[in-house]
């Protein structure tokens, strides 16, 4: 008889020590999950915002190139102007 009682006992303790188990990685997988679904989300925030930028700095870097043209065109019509007037011989 206690020899079926520390049998019965040992498959108990057995039983709880592999559920407990069970238990605690279903847990650490969940709260796993949790935190990679967060830092996804985190990494797409990241990724859209730097997309947002890249387009206004294309915007500006635009502005700025037509800028250089215009101002090229100014100063070469103003020189010959100025040669014009101030550079005639005779």
């Amino acid at each position: 008889m206690e020899l079926t009682i520390a049998l019965v006992l040992s498959i108990l303790g057995s039983v709880i020590s592999v559920s407990n188990f069970v238990i605690n990685r279903k847990d650490k997988a969940v709260k796993d999950k949790g935190e990679q679904d967060k830092e996804s989300s985190n990494q797409q925030l990241i990724d859209y915002r730097l997309g947002q930028v890249e387009k206004k700095l294309d915007k500006i870097l635009d502005i700025l190139d037509s800028y250089e043209e215009d101002t090229k065109k100014i100063v070469k019509e103003e020189m010959e102007k100025h040669i014009l007037k101030y550079h005639q011989e005779g």
